[in-house]
């Protein structure tokens, strides 16, 4: 039972890690119509957390920019 409560926490933590590198990112916040949970990471760029994979994946727009 005890798992239970504990088991969500890392799988959040996982975010805050590059997908690419493992290097710490930082939250990026929504602005104007871009909506969802939004990180970056230093050297790899734009990462957004797909609701419907339950992953983070390259942001295309990023790669606009």
């Amino acid at each position: 039972m005890g798992d239970e409560t504990e088991s969500p926490q890392p799988r959040w933590e996982q975010l805050n890690k590059c997908p690419e590198c493992g290097a710490d990112m930082h939250r990026d916040l929504a602005v104007g119509e871009r909506i969802g949970l939004f990180y970056l990471c230093d050297e790899h760029g734009r990462f957004r957390y797909s609701w419907d994979d339950d992953r983070l994946e390259p942001d295309p727009d990023s790669k606009k920019r």
